[in-house]
């Protein structure tokens, strides 16, 4: 049978992607019959879809006279498989059932169900422009293209993928939805935090909260359980999150402590240079302590530059170059109202920074870290004046980049983060606060979805480019998560892992095997003349474990 021979279906289930289903074929021009056993979900349908729908009844039979059966009950395993299995003594031979079953593998409701069987699996109903496709041990060729056809009448498109449990881009997804529920039931963050800090920093449309809300807390939860029965702890469901509602809250006036006028920054990285060039582009007095007279003037040339980059006039830069000084003499920090550390990523070393600058700096000051995984608390501890210190991760490149974490240590005093918080508004930046704990809410996200995705990769049966694929077009994301990891360095993404996985004992967050054989083997990404995990599967490098 071809797409063109499909004139009737049936829809078994006609709850959010049911009825979108029915509503889609039915727009499609194919008489579509729903099969609803509530009444409620059944009344809604026909509320929604009105004279769409040649019908809705409770009777499975009606399958028998259709071209093509989808089945969209609820996700509990149990469930799918006895509609499955109903639906087999009634279907025609030949005719195909289309399941939207997320969480279990298709060859084993094949078992009991009809023979021609495939499953169309997607992240949420109400964004079902695309979807992954899996086919049963039988389902034929010619049956896969006639689905694959109808679909994309109906304006779906269809990416054929190997048969998993929570499939690809559904499952890396439902794994980050899962840990930023968890993180907002433990308390480290609130919701618009966690939102806003994946919008800005990852570039999704909503925030993994919000897109919860959109799939619904039930939904949701019937594949969590799913996928933690065959997938394990990081599956774990949270319990559910509140509904959206306080405001978020803005950056605050200044109070005690009085308004910041110089800001100090101490390094000379990358980092360093693009908190001085925001800092002196934001008005403020502007000090960069760095190793060398040389390394000073090269972060005084690359600010100018970047000045100039911006379209400001060059009798304007001059003008801001006033407010600007650059120096090897770290006493010059000890009259500035905020003192950002850029150093190396090295504990010790800024533990040992910390303490002199508690000695140093003025009473009231505000210290702030850059760190991206180390514990600011430890920072603060070296100081000795703990209500003064706080986390501010800026993220690359400072100068384009909105988003800042706010981390704040139990001890970091209301008038710090304040004051901190009005300093970020005048930069132009987003601050979103959070607890003091490894990965912060970005880092603690988005690398085990990286891991995730290489476990994902860790075999014979899928390409990079289909997952990256299939992550865009149904996950939503920018960009897939192989490019994503060499634009990230597999080196990076490494550490961030190792750091989790030490802090968190949870063997969940291990390294990936694949991303420790990447980076053995120098397969680090851009960084390594765009030798990255594309490069390294399609060579065959050493498969041996680092």
């Amino acid at each position: 049978m071809t797409s063109s021979n499909i004139r009737s279906a049936v829809v078994v289930g006609l709850g959010a992607a049911g009825t979108e289903l029915a509503r889609r074929l039915a727009d499609a021009g194919i008489a579509t019959t729903g099969v609803e056993t509530d009444r409620e979900a059944a009344g809604r349908a026909r509320r929604t879809l009105g004279d769409g729908l040649a019908g809705v009844t409770a009777d499975l039979a009606a399958a028998a006279s259709a071209d093509i059966v989808l089945e969209a009950v609820p996700e509990p395993e149990q469930v799918k498989r006895e509609v499955l299995a109903a639906l087999a003594g009634h279907v025609r031979d030949g005719v195909s059932v289309v399941t939207t079953a997320l969480t279990t593998p298709v060859a084993e409701l094949a078992a009991v169900g009809p023979r021609e069987l495939l499953a169309l699996r997607f992240a949420r109903a109400d964004r079902l422009d695309a979807a992954e496709l899996a086919r049963g041990p039988h389902t034929t060729d010619t049956a896969t293209g006639a689905v694959t056809e109808l679909l994309a009448r109906v304006g779906i498109t269809a990416h054929v993928v190997p048969d998993r449990p929570g499939s690809l881009a559904p499952a890396l997804l439902y794994g980050l939805l899962n840990q930023a529920a968890w993180m907002h039931h433990d308390g480290y963050a609130d919701r618009d935090s966690i939102d806003t800090a994946i919008r800005l920093g990852c570039g999704w449309q909503e925030g993994p909260l919000r897109v919860l809300d959109a799939i619904g807390q039930r939904t949701a939860r019937d594949i969590l359980d799913g996928l933690h029965h065959r997938l394990g702890d990081r599956f774990t469901p949270a319990p559910p999150v509140p509904p959206a509602g306080a405001a978020p809250r803005e950056a605050g006036a200044t109070s005690a402590g009085g308004a910041v006028e110089t800001v100090a920054v101490i390094g000379s990285g990358t980092m360093a240079t693009g908190i001085a060039e925001v800092s002196l582009r934001a008005g403020f007095r502007t000090v960069l302590v760095a190793r060398s007279e040389e390394k000073a003037a090269d972060v005084r040339e690359t600010v100018e530059f970047g000045l100039l980059r911006t379209g400001v006039e060059p009798g304007q830069v001059a003008e801001s170059l006033v407010r600007w000084t650059d120096t090897t003499d770290l006493a010059a920090v000890a009259d500035a109202d905020l003192v950002v550390e850029a150093v190396v990523e090295n504990l010790e070393v800024k533990r040992e920074l910390f303490a002199r600058l508690g000695a140093l700096c003025r009473p009231g000051a505000v210290l702030a870290t850059t760190t991206s995984s180390l514990p600011v608390g430890e920072c603060a501890e070296a100081s000795g004046r703990t209500a003064d210190v706080v986390g501010l991760h800026f993220f690359n490149p400072v100068t384009s980049m909105e988003l800042v974490e706010v981390v704040r240590v139990k001890q970091t005093s209301d008038a710090t983060l304040t004051r901190a918080r009005a300093v970020l508004n005048r930069l132009g930046k987003t601050g979103v606060e959070c607890g003091d704990r490894t990965g912060f809410i970005v880092n603690a996200l988005l690398f085990p979805y990286l891991n995730d995705a290489l476990d994902l990769l860790d075999g014979p049966d899928l390409e990079p480019t289909l997952l990256d694929t299939v992550v865009k077009s149904v996950g939503g994301q920018p960009l897939g998560p192989t490019r994503l990891l060499d634009v990230v360095g597999a080196d990076v993404a490494l550490e961030v892992q190792q750091a989790l996985y030490r802090s968190s004992g949870r063997p969940d967050l291990a390294p990936a095997d694949l991303l420790r054989r990447l980076v053995h083997n120098g397969f680090l990404g851009r960084k390594s003349a765009g030798r990255g995990l594309r490069a390294y599967l399609t060579q065959s490098a050493p498969m041996g474990a680092a």
